[in-house]
């Protein structure tokens, strides 16, 4: 049978073709498709699909049919507005009304995501399989772009301002009128996700270089526009005061002294500190090529498109810093409840940035297997916990307990030390170790000596909308080990499963 013939050969030239000709149109119908096969009849039926019951969408959902219903009482709007507004003109008709909302995400985060690709010499065709590897190859990753997530949202705005610097460091997208769009999505970031603003922070020095007086003006009047209209709203349901949202997210805090341990156990290794639970680089070890690419990328690009990678990479440095230094940010949280998600808009990056690295590998091959060899020996700096003395700071301790792992996890225990209070959750965070050990550890500061574990805090210590609840657990009051960091090199744990550190060993 001649090849022409071949209805699978047709099929892939039609694909190939429409990539080529309509990449924007291929991801909308990919993500769509992707949707509602995952979806499918539950998008109608009243149950909804299988995230109806979870905390944080039943509240994106509430929150879209007080809208729906002009309903402006605070006790239904606690995350911020703007996700919960998109999702609103469907809440009459869909039971889950954010479905078409993360659809369209999907599409325009590719948009802005092409737009990147284009300015560093990766056709359309390469992008869009760039865009599906990096976010609908892993089903676990997949689902995070069904499920409703403020990240959606905001890697789309994200995404489509670097597509909008994109084009300006190239000397094209110049007028007022796509000033005053990049001004209104750069303010639309940190409106969706606060914490987001440290990608502005890092996006608009670049989006300012050369900008016209007009230009400016149009970006700042959008910008201001619209922040002005959320303010409006913000002051029409919660009043001249921050929202209960932003309220606990400060309770949590930023802890930057500590953020080489943090960023070693969320990306290497945790399971010496929060048993059973793996780093980002032993799921998806490609990450590590793809910091080497935002390395090399550095020395190896000029002009404009070196700006770009530039912009690109002190965005996603900013935002993992700050990440980081989120207290509430934990590997037991990574995977389990679905935390990975905050790393949306960033894997497309890391994707792009692996098939560069590939490329620019042949040119430069000792440079790149260079900056390869260095990374991996940065990954070898372990912090292990070892034992320390009473009066000694303690970044953990242990006690003996048991009880079921959501009991341990979310109980609103306290403990006391030297120093005053630590709760769970906020200063600290307590997990089980095996079935008789429970390992509480230090997130804000270490436990200063003297330490008793309490079944809770006493109420005012409680921010309204805390998570936890009150939980009977059979604790040993006492610690019966305390241990501090001990940094070291070892062999890197998230190329092969590092040996557990016995607690008993520990303790004596």
């Amino acid at each position: 049978m001649p090849f022409s013939s071949n209805p699978i050969g047709r099929a892939g030239r039609w694909l190939r073709a429409e990539m080529a000709a309509h990449p924007v149109r291929f991801v909308l119908a990919v993500g769509a498709l992707f949707t509602l096969a995952m979806v499918n009849v539950r998008l109608f039926a009243a149950p909804g699909p299988w995230w109806r019951g979870w905390a944080d969408q039943k509240a994106y959902l509430e929150s879209a049919q007080a809208f729906l219903a002009l309903d402006l009482d605070p006790a239904r709007h606690w995350y911020p507005l703007a996700y919960p507004l998109t999702g609103a003109p469907f809440a009459g008709l869909l039971a889950a009304p954010f479905v078409p909302v993360n659809i369209a995400c999907f599409a325009l985060a590719f948009a802005g995501f092409r737009k990147v690709a284009l300015r560093l010499g990766v056709g359309s065709t390469g992008a869009v399989l760039l865009f599906l590897a990096a976010t609908l190859l892993d089903p676990r990753i997949a689902k995070l772009w069904v499920e409703p997530w403020t990240t959606s949202l905001s890697a789309a705005a994200i995404w489509l301002s670097l597509g909008m610097v994109a084009d300006r460091l190239a000397g094209e997208g110049s007028g007022a009128a796509r000033a005053a769009m990049l001004g209104a999505l750069l303010m639309l970031v940190p409106l969706v996700r606060p914490a987001d603003a440290a990608v502005v922070a890092m996006i608009a020095p670049f989006a300012l270089w050369r900008m016209l007086l007009r230009d400016l003006a149009a970006m700042a009047g959008a910008g201001l526009g619209l922040f002005a209209t959320y303010a409006a709203l913000h002051l029409a349901i919660y009043g001249a005061r921050w929202s209960d949202y932003v309220l606990l997210s400060r309770e949590y805090g930023l802890n930057f002294s500590d953020l080489p341990w943090k960023a070693y156990v969320l990306l290497v290794d945790p399971s010496a500190w929060f048993p059973g639970e793996t780093g980002l680089l032993r799921t998806m070890p490609w990450l590590l090529i793809g910091a080497a690419g935002l390395l090399l990328g550095l020395a190896t690009l000029r002009g404009a498109a070196r700006a770009l990678w530039l912009c690109l990479g002190l965005s996603a440095l900013a935002y993992c810093a700050v990440l980081f230094a989120y207290v509430d940010l934990l590997p037991s949280g990574m995977w389990r409840y679905n935390n990975v998600h905050y790393f949306k808009w960033m894997l497309p990056l890391f994707a792009l940035s692996v098939m560069l690295f590939v490329r620019w590998a042949r040119a430069a091959p000792r440079r790149s297997m260079a900056l390869i060899a260095a990374l991996v020996l940065a990954s070898c700096i372990r912090p292990d916990p070892v034992v320390v003395g009473p009066a000694a700071p303690a970044r953990a301790l242990r006690f003996a307990g048991s009880g079921a792992w959501t009991d341990i996890y979310m109980a609103r225990s306290a403990i006391s030390d030297a120093r005053g209070l630590q709760r769970n959750f906020f200063e600290y965070h307590q997990v089980p170790h095996g079935s008789t050990q429970v390992i509480a550890v230090a997130l804000k500061q270490p436990f200063a000596g003297n330490e008793r574990w309490m079944t809770s805090a006493p109420a005012p210590a409680w921010p309204r909308g805390a998570p936890g609840h009150e939980a009977k657990l059979a604790f040993s009051p006492v610690p019966f080990a305390r241990l501090g960091t001990n940094w070291h090199i070892a062999p890197p744990c998230w190329a092969w499963r590092c040996a557990a550190l016995d607690g008993q060993t520990l303790a004596e």
